[in-house]
């Protein structure tokens, strides 16, 4: 993948640090990881892909879309 992609694993995987899933206690980072996997299967556009890697650091870790917009672009935040 390109260098949209490893940042937003980059960021996923720091903000989702020490993060487990509830029923199972794996680690969080994989769910993530794994939307990114399928929306890459159906698309090589790279913003869709990391929105896709990105899609819970907001909720589930307090990052602001400010944050996001800056990182990356208003079109992975949205």
């Amino acid at each position: 993948m390109g260098e949209v992609v490893d940042k937003a694993i980059l960021f996923a995987t720091n903000a989702h640090k020490g993060q487990k899933r509830k029923m199972n206690g794996i680690p969080y980072i994989l769910h993530p990881l794994e939307v990114g996997s399928i929306i890459a299967s159906l698309t090589s556009d790279e913003d869709i892909i990391a929105a896709g890697i990105l899609h819970d650091v907001m909720e589930d870790c307090n990052v602001s879309k400010e944050t996001l917009i800056k990182e990356f672009n208003i079109r992975i935040a949205d």
